[in-house]
């Protein structure tokens, strides 16, 4: 049913200045979803205030015709809403320098420490409880509405979505894309001449299939090759995990380095003389810069004419609103990675657990494509982490400290079970505000 003159879409993150002014880019650019009401939902009241002032300008420049509202209330924003999108972190830069400083208290290197590891394992521990008491609220509130869930980490907080609600959910992340950009680049051709089979889990995805959508002819054997010819400084552990399991990752380093025991060692044998590069620094600058970009905007230093014709600087609210396109209008389109429940996709991985494969929209609903098995090397990584995925939910809700315990044992960032213990109660400690479950 072609709902888009009346799509209510709820912002939960509606206050930050990173991304919520590039998700209203992108609703200004798509014409089709005109009519609907966009709502803005944070609990930081004044940066909820410069961003709605900086939407309504925006709208205004840009001719589009949106209702757009704000709240500090989710509760009063909920009932009727179509899409919910679910953007929420807790204090994440502070947190994040703790997530990776303590562990290293106790000999653990992290690539990133956000979505794997014991950073991890207790980002998630603040997440997960917050998005299913939001997604509780949407059960009541607006049963039918879908949720797209694009904070991390991504395959926690769905799994603790899946195991706690009944509500329909999918993640969305960028990675796919720069992904695929990478290898357009490597092979010299268009992106969208390329047929793309990736699976595995958020941030821990994988190329197994690259073709030529037009003779169908198999590229992986061109693209193994151009990698080694062309090692990039972001893609040097990318480069060697391909030189020794012979799949590329579909991730840049930092990330699928979050999962691996060696995960810290970046270089490669076909590049040896590369230094990697220092991502965590770089992302915030990155970030640091955008934000500065959107603060001038807002406080009119910077034109918003000029914004709008440079479109969103963030690639993720382009893609949603996409989605929300598809599904509004009821399109068939293919998208080369959505995050979901597993259910028959990937045959060597449990159901039950939320995996990262191909999915078609088709009239309104989502399902993923069937993947079949991961090879084992990549299976034996995946399900691992799958265990993890489900412990940290446990750990989570539960206020379960041995599942947490569990989780970290198992993690191949660990190095032993003594390490693991020390590390999750310093850990635990350091979290106490955000974790009331543990100790109320």
């Amino acid at each position: 049913m072609n709902k888009s003159s009346g799509n209510k879409i709820v912002l939960l993150g509606g206050g930050s200045t990173l991304f919520a002014p590039a998700v209203i880019v992108s609703f200004i650019q798509a014409r089709e979803l005109y009519g609907s009401t966009i709502v803005l939902v944070d609990v930081g009241e004044k940066k909820l205030n410069n961003v709605y002032s900086l939407g309504k300008r925006l709208i205004e420049v840009g001719g589009a015709d949106y209702v757009l509202e704000r709240t500090t209330d989710r509760k009063s924003a909920l009932p009727g809403a179509d899409y919910v999108i679910t953007s929420v972190e807790v204090d994440r830069f502070e947190t994040w320098e703790q997530d990776r400083r303590i562990p290293e208290q106790f000999g653990i290197r992290q690539s990133l420490g956000e979505n794997g590891g014991p950073g991890g394992l207790m980002h998630a521990m603040r997440q997960i409880p917050l998005v299913v008491e939001i997604c509780q609220d949407v059960e009541r509130l607006c049963p039918d509405a879908w949720v797209l869930n694009l904070a991390n980490p991504m395959s926690r907080i769905l799994q603790g979505v899946n195991d706690c609600t009944s509500v329909r959910s999918m993640g969305i992340c960028h990675e796919i894309i720069d992904g695929g950009d990478y290898i357009s680049n490597l092979l010299g051709m268009p992106e969208e001449r390329l047929h793309i089979m990736a699976a595995g889990l958020n941030h821990f995805t994988w190329f197994l299939k690259v073709s030529d959508k037009e003779t169908g002819e198999d590229l992986y054997p061109r693209l193994r090759e151009a990698v080694r010819e062309n090692v990039h400084i972001d893609r040097l552990l990318v480069a060697d995990l391909l030189r020794t399991t012979g799949y590329l990752s579909v991730t840049s380093d930092s990330h699928v380095g979050e999962y691996l025991a060696e995960g810290t060692i970046i270089r490669s044998e076909w590049a040896p003389d590369l230094s990697p590069l220092p991502f965590f620094d770089i992302y915030k600058i990155h970030v640091a810069n955008l934000e500065e970009k959107m603060e001038q905007v807002i406080s009119g230093l910077y034109p918003p004419e000029e914004f709008l014709k440079e479109g969103p600087p963030e690639i993720l609210g382009e893609i949603m609103v996409d989605v929300i396109n598809k599904l509004s209008h009821g399109n068939t389109a293919r998208f080369n990675a959505f995050n979901l429940r597993n259910d028959d996709s990937i045959s060597n991985m449990p159901p039950n657990c939320v995996v990262e494969v191909p999915a078609w929209i088709d009239r309104g609903e989502i399902r993923a494509e069937e993947v079949g098995p991961l090879p084992p090397i990549l299976a034996g990584w995946c399900n691992v982490q799958a265990a993890i995925q489900s412990l940290n939910v446990k750990a989570a809700m539960e206020a379960d400290r041995q599942a947490a315990l569990d989780a970290l044992m198992l993690d191949p960032v660990v190095p032993d079970r003594f390490t693991a213990e020390k590390c999750l109660d310093a850990m635990l400690e350091a979290n106490r505000k955000y974790l009331p479950r543990f100790y109320s």
